[in-house]
């Protein structure tokens, strides 16, 4: 996920209510806030775009 699908991941999170702010993103993520700005800098690894999508389609973690 480049940096530019990031920033738009992070405004569609708020704009569905399921974060007011980009720390908020970050802890859904279990990352740091200066983890999200090098993200929105750098981009992120697959990993972490698939969490993104799983989080905002409302996914829960794998059970066990």
């Amino acid at each position: 996920m480049d940096s530019e699908a990031f920033t738009l991941w992070l405004a569609d999170m708020k704009s569905a209510g399921l974060a007011r702010s980009d720390a908020k993103c970050a802890g859904l993520l279990g990352v740091s806030a200066n983890s999200v700005l090098a993200m929105k800098q750098r981009g992120t690894d697959r990993r972490t775009a698939l969490a993104c999508r799983a989080l905002l389609h409302r996914l829960e973690p794998y059970p066990g």
